[in-house]
């Protein structure tokens, strides 16, 4: 049985800092309750024409190696290919330590712009020179029950909109939708989007209460459309804030096969030498941050059992996060030896998932798992525990399994019949790529988003 994974010392960090300010911000119904109204009732500062043919202004917290960045490199990328479109990226992070440029090179074509919002006290002096006096003071009072920070990332972005003034706000996240959607509705852009990619976030430990109380008030608002990249995702939202089911548009995540190629052999081969693993050592690997809700530990407990039947099979998982040191401390106590591998993170995610016979994911929650598309379209078996989205990433039976009981025993022992069933694997070659394409298709993905940002296929 999974044991309950004691929190990483960054774990009980963060978790203690948010446990303070919650504490600290007292009552916070009761000051949320004493706003001066309903964020649908806010008078815009700004006239709708005023961003008549303003650019499209995606924002998020950085550039991490994780499956929202992906697809938001994805949707730049594509939509830069148009000539009618203005697009640009503010960031609320980006810089703030290696990983959060992860994906920036991939953007060095990119004509936008991609940049950190301006800082808080930049903010506050641009909108007290472009706005009266009286209108920044509405915004202080209408955003006053917020958390510190996310009073300062309203007013950064608010600042940025007043200056830039989007035809089209997308913001991606809870963390960034949320002051995104904020500071476009106070500022007045007409047309905001929040994508949510997952499952509520009260399943992960950077949950905190204004979060629910902020939905609540952004959902009323008919204006800004709700998103979601999987039909659990949406279904789970809708449930938590007791909202009908259209109120959330389910946008799938999309992928262009182009950009993942199987490198030749002897790269994979000389991977494989660089690891220590032999050659004709069967593989099962993942690539994740190393955080709870992907279940490292469970990872672990099933390739110690999986080991027992296959004492020749090697383990890797790329990625890091808080829980890399702590699950590596397990792992060198597990038993496995030198079959397991941590190697960090990889750049070139085609060459790690070309070193697996089988992709395995132990999360506990999930919106769309991009690393499993990516498996998929290389033809890669996928093995994963029953978690949010993850159904919909998975052909039954001719893509992958899924496993509803996260039991390390019950896990081994459908990798291993995997590792045997060397014709079907030969199979999810050709019917991984084909299921990708049909259901996450890239132009799929981006006719959608245009239809979203109210902008003609063209």
């Amino acid at each position: 049985m999974h044991r309950a994974l004691p929190p990483s010392a960054h774990g009980l960090l963060v978790h203690s800092y948010f446990w303070l300010e919650n504490l600290r911000q007292g009552s916070l119904k009761k000051k949320f309750m004493a706003r001066p109204g309903p964020l649908q009732a806010f008078r815009a500062i700004l006239p709708t024409h005023e961003f008549k043919g303003g650019p499209i202004v995606l924002v998020n917290s950085g550039l991490a190696p994780g499956g929202v960045e992906r697809q938001i490199v994805n949707t730049l990328l594509s939509l830069d290919q148009r000539p009618d479109c203005k697009l640009g990226l503010l960031c609320l992070r980006l810089g703030q330590g290696p990983e959060l440029e992860f994906f920036k090179p991939l953007l060095a074509q990119f004509s936008g712009f991609v940049r950190n919002a301006m800082d808080f006290a930049e903010a506050r002096r641009l909108l007290g020179t472009l706005l009266p006096s009286s209108a920044a003071q509405r915004i202080k009072d209408q955003i006053a029950w917020m958390p510190w920070d996310t009073k300062e990332e309203v007013v950064r972005l608010a600042a940025e909109f007043a200056r830039l003034k989007p035809a089209v706000v997308h913001g991606w996240q809870d963390g960034s939708g949320i002051p995104a959607a904020y500071a476009a509705r106070l500022i007045g852009v007409p047309r905001t989007l929040i994508s949510t990619r997952n499952v509520r976030p009260t399943n992960f430990i950077w949950y905190r209460p204004h979060i629910f109380y902020s939905y609540r008030e952004i959902v009323e608002c008919p204006e800004i459309v709700m998103v979601n990249n999987s039909e659990a995702g949406a279904i789970d939202y809708v449930r938590w804030l007791g909202l009908p089911d259209h109120r959330f548009v389910v946008k799938r995540n999309g992928f262009d096969a182009r950009t993942l190629r199987r490198p030749d052999p002897q790269t994979t081969l000389d991977l494989r030498d660089q690891l220590g693993i032999p050659p004709n050592a069967p593989v099962i690997g993942s690539i994740y941050r190393f955080s709870e809700e992907k279940r490292p530990l469970l990872w672990i407990e099933t390739a110690i059992a999986v080991a027992k039947g296959r004492p020749d099979c090697h383990f890797v998982i790329f990625g890091s996060g808080p829980m890399h040191n702590h699950v590596e401390i397990v792992g060198r106590r597990s038993g496995l030896g030198k079959k397991l591998h941590l190697p960090g993170t990889i750049s070139d995610t085609a060459l790690g998932l070309s070193l697996f016979d089988v992709l395995l994911l132990t999360s506990r929650a999930e919106g769309t798992p991009n690393v499993i598309l990516e498996a998929s379209a290389l033809g890669v078996p996928v093995v994963a525990t029953e978690a949010g989205g993850m159904r919909e990433t998975i052909e039954e039976g001719i893509t992958g399994y899924l496993i509803e009981q996260a039991q390390p025993s019950v896990i081994a022992n459908r990798l291993l019949q995997v590792l045997r069933a060397t014709d079907w694997c030969a199979g999810v070659r050709v019917a991984g790529p084909d299921f990708i394409e049909r259901r996450f298709g890239l132009n799929r993905m981006i006719t959608e988003t245009l239809a979203l940002y109210g902008v003609p296929r063209g």
